[in-house]
């Protein structure tokens, strides 16, 4: 997997990579895919950093984090958080949830603006001591997937392909600056 990484990225100041449960995730990922895919960390779309998007012949996949401890679902509507304390659960106002969500959404405007196909799948990535989970007819609206389920997660983007090699390196290059810009009919890196 070749990973792109913006010059102008804040978070670099920050911390090393691998902090976060989307970037655990996709340095497992590399393990699985080979340079057909792309992973650009932490690309500006819309006015916003997003976590990760992985470009992938499967399709285009961004990743938002989840990196809370403990238990959340949803039920009516709604989510909860378990609270230990009083073993019961207490409303959660799933921020993350709707961050992820909105994650796909914003690239998915960009995509289509740029004239690209612009289906998103936003993945949720959590932490190893996160469980999420809904009630029957309650999907949260993102792929759930925990920082260490690379394995299954390179599945599901190797699955089927929906995107031809230039469809791919030209959302790359739209994501990542850096990237030349591929045209129809370039043979491309060998």
């Amino acid at each position: 997997m070749i990973i792109h990484q913006p010059v102008a990225d804040p978070t670099r100041l920050l911390g090393a990579w691998g902090r976060r449960p989307a970037d655990r995730l996709a340095s497992g990922l590399g393990a699985w895919l080979d340079d057909r895919f792309h992973l650009v960390r932490r690309p500006w779309v819309e006015g916003a950093w997003l976590s990760g998007v992985v470009v992938v012949p499967g399709g285009t996949w961004t990743l938002a984090d989840l990196a809370g401890a403990g238990k959340f679902r949803k039920r009516n509507d709604h989510w909860y958080r378990w609270q230990p304390s009083t073993r019961s659960w207490v409303p959660w106002g799933a921020e993350e949830v709707a961050a992820g969500r909105l994650a796909g959404h914003r690239l998915e405007r960009t995509l289509d603006a740029a004239g690209l196909p612009a289906t998103v799948q936003p993945v949720l990535v959590t932490g190893s001591k996160t469980d999420v989970s809904w009630d029957e007819g309650q999907r949260p609206g993102v792929l759930v997937h925990r920082q260490d389920g690379a394995a299954s997660l390179a599945a599901l983007m190797t699955r089927d392909e929906v995107l031809t090699r230039f469809q791919v390196e030209r959302i790359t290059a739209l994501l990542d600056p850096h990237q030349p810009l591929p045209r129809p009919g370039d043979p491309g890196p060998a």
